[in-house]
């Protein structure tokens, strides 16, 4: 019997994917970088600003060490931006309002993002998605997801155990979190993710009226 249902948020209940890659690709093209499409800047998302940000320096999904100076030009142009466009093509899933109206009198709702959190309560509000008693980003605490830690925080956060909480994501930063906190996972299929893991998967965020 659950108690509470964590979400992810890129991914799993919006789609950011253009903006983000908008912002990206802006903050290379000031630094004379090369830039890069859609599709490879999505299987990029998932791990923060930070590594979104060494992966588009670098080109490589798990990037090598990037200088410091050009990091952090890096990071104030690419925030400056994705502050200032946050939602010009974002869009939330099919269903995601409504499966969390359906929850909400039913379970307590956490948010463990590995987003910065100070992009994260604009972005529900603009969406209409802000049904949370918990947001946690990926600068709130000193770990973020794969560590179980934020997942075992909002649990502490929410007054229940592990074992009675379900994390809903669609990355393998999800999965690890939620195995090595003890909870179960339920893996969105519509995510940025293609990792093959062995977690229960659903088509849409509708399925879950059904199995929650």
């Amino acid at each position: 019997m659950k108690k509470a249902v964590l979400f992810d948020l890129d991914g799993t209940l919006i789609d950011s994917a253009p903006d983000l890659a908008a912002s990206l690709n802006h903050t290379l093209q000031v630094l004379g970088q090369p830039t890069y499409d859609l599709d490879t800047i999505r299987s990029w998302i998932g791990g923060g600003a930070t590594l979104l940000l060494q992966r588009g320096l670098t080109g490589q999904m798990e990037p090598a060490l990037v200088d410091p100076k050009l990091f952090k030009k890096a990071k104030e142009i690419f925030f400056e931006h994705y502050n200032a466009n946050l939602c010009n093509h974002t869009k939330a899933y099919p269903h995601a309002k409504e499966v969390l109206e359906y929850l909400r009198p039913h379970y307590r709702l956490g948010l463990v993002t590995n987003k910065p959190y100070a992009f994260v309560p604009p972005i529900l509000k603009e969406l209409g998605l802000d049904y949370f008693n918990l947001i946690l980003g990926g600068d709130s605490l000193k770990a973020k997801k794969p560590s179980p830690e934020p997942l075992l925080y909002a649990c502490e956060k929410l007054g229940v155990a592990p074992q009675e909480a379900v994390m809903i994501g669609d990355s393998i930063n999800d999965y690890q979190a939620a195995k090595a906190a003890g909870m179960d996972m339920i893996w969105v299929a519509h995510g940025y993710d293609s990792s093959k893991v062995e977690a229960q998967k659903i088509p849409s965020l509708a399925t879950l009226k059904e199995i929650l």
